[in-house]
């Protein structure tokens, strides 16, 4: 995929009906519920449709992608669960072995072309090729808004931990039997299970909403698959990478950094394990680790500062692309951020290049946490 030719998808509003609240879901019957109006909208656009993941697919996209896939074909949508960069983390990879999840890959912007409509779980803004004209049947989500999202539904909860508690609602409410019993109805309920529990760091953020969603399926839960996702093998390659963070990383107070040089693709989640795993240095309360992938800055950080938002200072240090989307993102205690290289990602001097994208990388951080302490 070309990401010079990227754009946010935002379908025609002339089309699309007013937009619900995003305080929260209504919990009425009928069409009147959330999962009803998602049903509704996703009745109205005819063909084959596809549920996108932005960005490395992780337990919360994958979980609620599937089950997005479900609900359309309850009311006889086919969907495609698709995604753009590898499923790079190792239990990522063992989540859609054991469960057989059904994923293709886009990789071109042809790839679009049989779709007639999309949707966005676990994100409320994408880029995808300038030729995919698709309208945006829906958008759930409970990271913060980036602009205004724009789609026949949305549903963007900031205060639950995961978007799997919202698709958990959705398949509970739905008035056809999405969990009915049998082989597709347990290995759902341990995805949406797995996908909660990844994003609230095993409950330790869940909110109220998370622990009811996960009771609600829990008897469904295949324990023993939730066990063995659990008791993942970090791979070799991953540890050399958390190698390389603690060899290179600068301390600032109580925040630490780290550039950790080129990274695979299929590696790439090892930076923000690096980051989970600096984190935890005596002293510290932010982490901040970063590399080079396929000719982008790939980022992340980790906090236990409640008064950091990673949005907000993610977006604040790197800004905005000229899209109108910012390079960085997040939640609470993490965030990621993505900048392009662009014809700079051709340097036939790799080692060079690196030396300039970490110091100029360096230099934003330290700027920025200066900034940051001054405002504190």
């Amino acid at each position: 995929m070309n990401h010079q030719e990227a754009l946010r998808i935002e379908p025609d509003r002339s089309s699309s009906p007013h937009l619900p609240d995003l305080r929260g879901p209504r919990r009425v019957d009928g069409a009147e519920s959330r999962v009803g109006q998602l049903l509704e909208a996703l009745r109205k656009h005819e063909g084959r449709h596809v549920v996108v993941i932005r960005g490395y697919p992780d337990p919360d996209s994958l979980a609620s992608a599937w089950a997005h896939q479900r609900l359309a074909a309850s009311v006889g949508i086919e969907c495609d669960i698709a995604h753009l960069p590898l499923v790079s983390r190792a239990e990522n990879r063992a989540m859609v072995n054991l469960l057989d999840l059904p994923l293709v890959r886009v990789t071109a912007a042809e790839d679009l072309d049989r779709y007639a409509a999309l949707s966005l779980v676990d994100t409320n803004a994408i880029e995808l090729p300038s030729s995919a004209g698709l309208p945006c049947v829906s958008i759930v989500d409970h990271h913060a808004i980036q602009g205004k999202p724009i789609a026949d539904f949305v549903d963007i909860r900031l205060g639950v931990g995961a978007a799997s508690t919202i698709y958990t609602e959705y398949v509970i409410e739905a008035p056809t039997r999405v969990l009915e019993s049998g082989a597709i109805a347990t290995r759902l309920a341990t995805a949406l299970a797995y996908g909660i529990r990844s994003d609230t760091d095993d409950l330790l953020h869940a909110s109220a909403d998370d622990l009811r969603a996960l009771a609600s399926i829990i008897e469904l839960v295949d324990t023993d698959v939730l066990s063995a996702l659990s008791r993942y093998a970090i791979p070799s390659s991953s540890m050399r990478i958390m190698r390389r963070a603690l060899e290179a990383m600068q301390v600032e107070g109580m925040w630490v950094f780290a550039g950790v040089g080129q990274v695979r693709s299929q590696d790439r989640d090892a930076i923000g394990q690096a980051a989970d795993f600096l984190l935890r240095r005596e002293g510290i309360k932010t982490a901040i680790t970063f590399g080079l992938v396929e000719g982008w800055i790939d980022g992340s950080l980790r906090t236990t500062d409640a008064s950091l938002d990673p949005a907000t200072w993610l977006r604040d240090a790197f800004g905005i692309g000229p899209l109108g989307m910012p390079y960085g993102g997040g939640r609470r205690g993490k965030g990621g951020f993505q900048i392009p290289l662009g014809p700079l990602a051709a340097c036939p001097n790799q080692d060079a290049l690196w030396q300039v994208v970490r110091e100029m990388v360096e230099d934003t951080i330290r700027k920025r946490i200066g900034t940051s302490d001054e405002a504190g």
